[in-house]
């Protein structure tokens, strides 16, 4: 076993009308890709599907640690 952090990345895409609007995903859509090149077709995709919007890609990195727990 080994106590060395794992890392991993994944993409998606968050969207607003307008700069006063927040940031949020695509209605219904929680989807995420592990690879940026495919998260950068979908974001293509978004904004030439909504060109009135603006469209951002997001990364997402989690680390996770494990390690022997206390009894106690």
């Amino acid at each position: 076993m080994s106590n060395q952090p794992e890392t991993s990345v994944t993409y998606f895409l968050q969207s607003r009308p307008a700069p006063s609007q927040p940031w949020r995903r695509p209605s219904g859509i929680t989807v995420s890709w592990a690879s940026k090149a495919k998260a950068l077709e979908r974001l293509a995709a978004r904004r030439e599907m909504q060109p009135n919007w603006e469209h951002r890609l997001m990364e997402r990195v989690t680390t996770v640690t494990e390690q022997p727990a206390t009894e106690a």
